[in-house]
């Protein structure tokens, strides 16, 4: 065998080697992407409006979830419970 036919071999098997690596590194497996922190502790991911821009609350839906809070007695028992407050 002569030196050219030998560098040619060792191109070829080097670029096979390289293409299989570059192959193998590309196929993802989506089983193993780990959960988004939202599911990891069981609440909802964010969710997005029809033009994906994402859902935010107005002052007035926030502040009708603090007096629903207030009526049903849960501001109270989460101040006491949670927050160990009065």
């Amino acid at each position: 065998m002569n030196t050219l036919s030998t560098v040619r071999i060792a191109v070829a098997c080097s670029a096979a080697l390289l293409a299989g690596l570059a192959w193998a590194d590309s196929s993802t497996d989506p089983a193993s992407t780990p959960p988004s922190a939202s599911q990891d502790v069981g609440g909802v991911p964010m969710s997005n409006s029809a033009s994906g821009a994402p859902i935010t609350l107005t002052h007035a839906q926030v502040y009708q979830d603090l007096v629903r809070s207030e009526q049903s007695g849960e501001r109270a028992r989460l101040n006491g419970d949670l927050y160990h407050g009065n």
